[in-house]
């Protein structure tokens, strides 16, 4: 059975991509973008430049420039940090929450007919598993990135 569930993930994957690549193509933004506003959506107003960049594995410069040019568009708004003057918060501007609307109402209704012919028992066992595997992937892609982190500093020491 395993064998079959490991390539339907790995599609899914595939499958969720490209539609993230397709709408991000129709509303005009690059991917980087699209994923730029779906992290600081998700944070609830506690995304930083620092976290956003480390999620999407850019560089400070380079995620400034993002952030630039996803603040001027109005994807995404800058608030200082309630509790500390010198951070900045991001949050997601009104042009992002008109962008998203027609994503999430077709993802809903996606999501509804699927689902409808499922029992609620069946439900709960897809739950479990969904979040069974983004858990074990969290930790896989921690350790991962400490991994990496290792080794570029093995190879970049400082003085």
């Amino acid at each position: 059975m395993q064998d079959r569930i490991e390539p339907l993930v790995r599609e899914l994957t595939d499958e969720m991509s490209r539609g993230y690549r397709a709408f991000s193509a129709a509303a005009g933004i690059n991917m980087s973008d699209m994923m730029a506003i779906r992290f600081i959506r998700d944070q609830d107003g506690q995304a930083t430049p620092t976290t956003l960049g480390r999620h999407l594995g850019m560089t400070s410069g380079a995620t400034a420039i993002l952030i630039n040019r996803l603040e001027k568009d109005g994807y995404v708004l800058r608030e200082q940090h309630p509790n500390d003057r010198r951070a900045t918060l991001l949050r997601v501007g009104p042009g992002a929450e008109e962008m998203a609307l027609p994503l999430s109402r077709s993802a809903q209704r996606l999501r509804e007919t699927v689902l409808a012919d499922y029992s609620r028992a069946d439900v709960e066992v897809i739950e479990r598993f969904l979040s069974d595997i983004v858990a074990a992937l969290k930790v896989r892609n921690e350790g991962l990135e400490e991994e990496l982190a290792a080794k570029t500093a093995d190879r970049h020491p400082r003085a």
